[in-house]
């Protein structure tokens, strides 16, 4: 995903887009990289890199940003190993990171003070004041010591399509391994077996915000249901809120420190909008709003909207599903 906004900033900054692959075993990644828009792929590849440990990670990445090229920019994912990784890095080759951007650009920027123009400024928007704002973390990459650094969670940026028929340079890399980078060895993975919901492939995602305490997200669980025993790929999910009042657990939340989805149908209930949870959904092709205030941000944004409360909004619902009502799928 980080190809699509990363090969575009490279155009306009007129320089190359570099990947780096690091795993005992990469197979294709290198090729795969370079039909979705990488220049050149950089493969660190050793036995000793089976499972993610921080040390090595962190070891390969900084020796090539610090003894063979100085990027303008690094994006990362704030995936668990991106989280881990980024900082190390950051640390190692002294520069700072913008996390969990949730749009990332760049373009000019003028100085008030000196009424100056810089062309190319790293854009990176991220949500702030406890998620109530967006902020925009502003940083010139070619006065930089250090690259600009950015990571953004899964699913916030589409992927570019992939072309089979691009060229790239593929180079073979071998940091300067200490004995001290393998210290930590992985004797066992056990997966846990908690709950996990994928909600990004779901054709409709019926979600609850705070208001709807545990009968309001019962009245929503009744109505996916519903619309399952019509044969639809349904899931429910929650608000950052929601989820922190104990209505839903972490796995269905969705917003930026949540899951990323883009479904045909977003039903919001009772939701307001706040940015970190826009940020999580906003690319929904539907957008189908039911609250209380017309004028909050949710459904401003809706494609439409149901003015009313969720009570008598969802049973209402739920009668229409059982006549072959499904939203328009």
């Amino acid at each position: 995903e980080l190809m699509g906004p990363g090969r575009e900033m490279a155009d306009q900054l007129g320089v190359s887009l570099t990947a780096m692959v690091i795993h005992h075993d990469v197979g294709s990644a290198p090729q795969d990289l370079i039909s979705l828009g990488a220049d050149k792929v950089v493969v660190v590849a050793d036995d000793r890199l089976e499972h993610f440990t921080t040390l090595p990670y962190t070891r390969a990445l900084s020796d090539y940003l610090m003894n063979v090229h100085r990027p303008e920019i690094l994006l990362m994912g704030a995936t668990t190993t991106g989280r881990d990784l980024a900082p190390r890095v950051a640390s190692r080759v002294d520069a700072g990171v913008t996390a969990d951007c949730t749009k990332l650009s760049v373009g000019p920027f003028y100085h008030r003070k000196t009424k100056t123009v810089t062309t190319h400024m790293l854009e990176a928007h991220r949500p702030s004041f406890g998620e109530s704002k967006l902020a925009c973390i502003m940083s010139n990459p070619q006065q930089l010591w250090a690259p600009a650094m950015a990571t953004a969670r899964p699913g916030i940026f589409v992927a570019p399509s992939s072309d089979s028929s691009r060229t790239g340079e593929i180079e073979d890399f071998t940091p300067n391994w200490t004995d001290n980078d393998f210290d930590v060895e992985v004797i066992e993975v056990r997966r846990g077996g908690g709950e996990r919901v994928e909600l990004g492939h779901c054709k409709i995602i019926i979600a609850g915000g705070i208001p709807c305490g545990q009968t309001g997200f019962r009245e929503i669980h009744d109505l996916s249901e519903s619309l399952k025993s019509k044969g639809i790929d349904v899931e429910w999910a929650a608000s950052r809120a929601a989820v922190d009042a104990g209505y839903a657990p972490s796995t269905r939340q969705i917003g930026q420190t949540g899951q990323s989805v883009r479904p045909p149908v977003y039903v919001a209930v009772a939701i307001s909008g706040a940015p970190q949870h826009m940020a999580g959904m906003k690319d929904s092709a539907r957008i189908i709003a039911i609250n209380t205030d017309d004028n909050c941000t949710m459904v401003q944004s809706a494609d439409a909207a149901i003015i009313g409360d969720y009570r008598e909004v969802i049973p209402s619902l739920i009668e229409k599903v059982e006549s072959g009502f499904t939203f328009g799928l």
